[in-house]
């Protein structure tokens, strides 16, 4: 390259990566040496003394750094977006299949399959890198259920004999049968008779009652009194809790203080007024661990469950400080109904009684 008439400049060829890995690598020229009259142009001497400036070396580093950038910058963006579909979550996804659908699926459905798989991955980490995880209370809720989920992995074992034995022993109590009683029983409606419904069940229990008439034919006459009712009109032995979500509270009460064999009545309940009939009277009594084995063992298991989540959750909260706003919450709680304090009912503002079954 000729500069003037007698001064040359060597001239060097380099290839220059601009743009990263995946563009080609340009040439540029630069200068290596001067040759000729010893006398320096003024240009020359610009660029000396314009390369002994500091600002010219950072400016210099910093392309340098863009273009290293540049080539090293796109292999790592590339292995962050890799997802790697391994023999391992292959087998998983058929496995999970398997047990869903009760056979292992077919190829179509296997490439289905990763083919979700992939597209659950990208959706997650750009939902990650999002910042969507963050201060959401359903993920922080499925996040916390996945740590008590580990905290009692290792207490789901199966109980043995010994331990079931011990434990209904230590709490006989919980699994004591209440009484129960068995009765049938005829409906007078309140909505059908309105207050002559109390009057028509009177006279009904004096004709069963009566003593012309023996069993077969009292139940034969029972058949024909009173009016049809939605629920069943003869029940196998119930507990108390049992009668009283049929029937209410004092409806159950009576049953349960009634003799077996004879008609009593009437017995108000919710629906209206009833003659009733006891069946079968069973007393409280104590179950053998045989008769409640599979409560028993649920009850155990759920007990066992607990108390490792709970040693867990206190490991835990060791390693931190909890600041609570004591102020804050003192004044929550003094605007907050106190404990026992009856609260309304949700819909229940029209006092509504239940429906006549009829």
């Amino acid at each position: 390259m000729s500069v003037s008439s007698n001064i040359e400049a060597d001239v060097k060829m380099l290839d220059v990566p601009i743009g990263g890995a995946d563009h080609e690598p340009r040439q540029l020229a630069v200068v290596t040496g001067w040759r000729g009259s010893s006398t320096p142009r003024p240009g020359v001497a610009w660029i000396k003394t314009a390369l002994r400036e500091p600002l010219v070396h950072f400016l210099l580093a910093g392309a340098a750094l863009l273009a290293l950038s540049s080539v090293f910058g796109n292999t790592a963006g590339t292995t962050q977006n890799r997802i790697e579909v391994s023999a391992a979550e292959i087998d998983r996804l058929r496995e999970l299949w398997t047990r869903q659908w009760g056979r292992a699926p077919d190829s179509k459905q296997l490439d289905n399959l990763v083919a979700d798989y992939v597209r659950e991955e990208i959706y997650y980490r750009e939902a990650r890198a999002s910042g969507l995880d963050k201060d959401d209370t359903i993920v922080r809720r499925r996040l916390v259920e996945k740590m008590e989920f580990l905290s009692q992995e290792i207490a789901s074992a199966e109980p043995t004999d010994a331990e079931l034995e011990q434990y209904f022993a230590a709490n006989r109590v919980k699994y004591t049968i209440p009484a129960e009683a068995g009765f049938t029983h005829i409906y007078f409606s309140t909505s059908r008779r309105g207050a002559a419904a109390f009057d028509d069940a009177r006279n009904a229990l004096s004709r069963l009652n009566s003593s012309a008439l023996d069993a077969a034919e009292s139940t034969k006459l029972a058949a024909t009194l009173g009016d049809s009712f939605m629920l069943q009109s003869e029940y196998p032995p119930q507990t108390r809790d049992q009668i009283k979500d049929l029937f209410g509270d004092e409806f159950a009460a009576k049953v349960l203080d009634l003799e077996p064999g004879s008609w009593a009545g009437p017995i108000q309940s919710s629906y209206g007024w009833h003659l009733v009939r006891v069946t079968e009277h069973l007393p409280e009594r104590q179950p053998a661990l045989r008769d409640v084995r599979n409560q028993v063992a649920i009850d155990y298991k759920n007990q066992r469950l607990q108390s490792s989540s709970d040693n867990y959750y206190a490991r835990l909260r060791q390693r931190y400080k909890v600041e609570i706003d004591q102020k804050a919450l003192a004044a929550a709680k003094a605007a907050a109904p106190q404990p026992g304090a009856a609260q309304p009912a949700k819909g229940a503002d029209d006092g509504g009684t239940p429906p006549d079954l009829d």
